[in-house]
């Protein structure tokens, strides 16, 4: 694997890299003399973050660009040409990535035109009745959930009208996040949850740059391959990964290489004391250094920390796929998150999105890695099932982990009265992302109502709190809180139902439609049996396809709800 532009790190003329594009890269090796071949699947990315820095490589001269002499450009036509010329097998579309802390409004132009790119690449390749079409991955980004599972919905919805096939998703812009395991959870989840279940053996998810402690707990939620140089990188640094803990070790902190705990191919065939040597005493480079059973390059150990890092990753890799055959990931998942922090992490963090991890864990005797254990108040429960936990959203906001639903009550605060212009009440589920009138799942639907604005009164349903006027988003308790609410907490939901009920008794006949849009099934819940209590009320969408955020953002859905302001 490897990136469309990588040529740029090797200095190679545009008759040098003309060169290379003549036939594809498998026909170079196999009319040359390297030992051993090269007959594995070759998937080449688009080269996206390189073109982002990059100023010669903009847009052609009919687009108002420049010409370069490599006569590439980032577009998904020209990018596509390079990637089919080098004999791609499986190919990623033409990315924007998204650095880290970029404004919404420039994420979600990046994120747009990416998805067009995609859409353009599916329509080439099916124009171009190639006699081997590689097999096409959608590049995907986003910073939290509800970003990237709205970025894989698009995508679906602009796909469903073609009639051309792609085989997965890659995500990419994680590499910064590898140590931020709760939002890296995010994210795959995100992305994941977008996909139709009846769709998951056909549509493949792939991850870039990510390897190490996290792969199992990623495959468990979906990921079905990865890509990583870290095991390069931690070599270069001469760092070994220690096969227990996981922890990166410098070569100058082992000392006992008789006490290293690994068997692999690599380490028979290291010596320590000439490595030892080479790469902390010895100051010559570019030179053969002497040591007691032979003599080597530097490049030879470093090689050789590398094909250790590397093997770790493999036999990691061959024991998840033997977890899948037996079925016992999870408990695999489980056993190798104990005693690592960051992985113990992750492990809580899926379970804010996937309840059912906490039963099945439970399930299978590891309690102490249940996020929330049901028999704790309410306080206790919900910080325990952040505790450790980080969130993006913490960088913005000051949240407490001690807030329970007597915090907020909009039936307490007799100021409140809905706008008396408002004949349509619009009930929306709260969001991560606070304000929630700021959030994606929001402004998707805010977005397509905004001729109707002053028609409707808007409230959104907090699973902490229940009812939230638009007027009280930015209230201290409503903008503090984090709280996910799922179908497994029965008495959390009640409380939601009833407190709606009793809003909708005081206030619903202000009111000549009251309109809920949801697609979470724990919301929907409880919004429906409040509508039953009250005695009217309408959920939309009417027939979603599935009980997901994926749904929530796709458009026939939402035109149905605009439909009931123009009906």
């Amino acid at each position: 694997m490897f990136q469309a532009m990588s040529f740029l790190d090797y200095n190679l003329t545009p008759d040098n890299l003309e060169e290379w594009r003549e036939k594809p890269l498998k026909q170079h090796f196999e009319e040359s003399d390297v030992e051993p071949g090269f007959d594995q699947p070759l998937f080449i990315d688009s080269g996206g973050f390189k073109l982002m820095n990059s100023t010669k490589f903009g847009q052609t001269p009919d687009e108002g660009g420049s010409a370069n002499d490599w006569d590439i450009y980032t577009n998904p036509e020209s990018i596509l040409d390079l990637q089919i010329d080098y004999g791609a097998d499986i190919i990623a579309t033409l990315d924007f990535p998204i650095p880290q802390n970029l404004n919404k409004q420039e994420t979600t132009e990046r994120m747009e035109k990416s998805i067009d790119n995609a859409v353009e690449t599916l329509q080439l390749l099916d124009e171009r009745e190639l006699e081997e079409t590689p097999s096409m991955y959608v590049a995907i980004h986003g910073h939290n959930y509800e970003d990237v599972n709205w970025y894989v919905s698009q995508f679906l919805d602009r796909a469903d009208e073609l009639a051309e096939a792609f085989e997965g998703f890659a995500l990419g812009s994680l590499v910064p996040l590898s140590s931020s395991p709760d939002t890296l959870v995010d994210i795959v989840q995100g992305a994941r949850d977008a996909i139709p279940e009846d769709r998951y053996d056909e549509i493949a998810f792939h991850v870039f740059g990510i390897s190490g402690r996290l792969c199992p707990l990623l495959s468990l939620l979906g990921v079905d391959t990865f890509d990583s140089r870290s095991y390069q990188y931690a070599a270069r640094n001469k760092k070994f990964i220690h096969p227990d803990s996981w922890q990166r070790v410098s070569l100058d902190q082992i000392d006992d290489w008789e006490e290293w705990p690994c068997n692999c191919q690599a380490c028979q065939n290291i010596h320590f004391g000439d490595m030892r040597h080479a790469l902390l005493e010895s100051d010559i480079s570019n030179k053969p250094i002497e040591g007691e059973h032979g003599t080597h390059f530097k490049s030879e150990y470093y090689a050789q920390i590398a094909h250790h890092n590397f093997e770790l990753y493999s036999r990691q890799m061959q024991q998840v796929r033997d977890a899948i055959d037996d079925g016992s990931l999870l408990e695999r998942v489980a056993n190798f998150a104990q005693g690592k922090n960051i992985v113990e992490k992750a492990l809580k963090r899926a379970q804010l999105h996937n309840p059912e991890l906490r039963e099945q864990l439970a399930d299978i005797g590891y309690e102490g890695l249940v996020a929330g254990p049901d028999d704790e108040t309410f306080q206790t429960k919900l910080s325990s099932f952040l505790e450790g936990v980080e969130d993006t959203t913490r960088k913005k906001r000051t949240i407490s982990l001690k807030h329970g639903p007597n915090d907020f009550d909009i039936l307490q605060h007799d100021e409140y009265q809905p706008p008396s212009e408002a004949d349509v009440l619009l009930i929306l589920p709260c969001s991560q992302e606070k304000p929630y009138s700021k959030s994606r799942t929001h402004q998707a639907v805010l977005s397509r109502l905004e001729d109707y604005r002053e028609r409707y009164h808007k409230v959104s349903i907090s699973g902490l709190y229940g009812p939230v006027p638009e007027d009280f988003e930015e209230a201290d308790p409503v903008m503090s809180y984090e709280y996910v609410l799922t179908t497994a907490d029965d008495d959390q939901v009640e409380l939601v139902a009833n407190r709606l009920a009793r809003y909708l008794t005081r206030y619903g006949e202000k009111f000549d439609q009251i309109i809920a849009y949801t697609t979470n099934k724990a919301y929907r819940r409880a919004i429906d049996t409040a509508f039953n209590r009250y005695g009217r009320g309408e959920i939309y969408p009417s027939d979603p396809r599935a009980l997901q955020l994926t749904e929530h953002f796709r458009s026939e859905n939402i035109d149905e709800l605009v439909g009931r302001f123009t009906s």
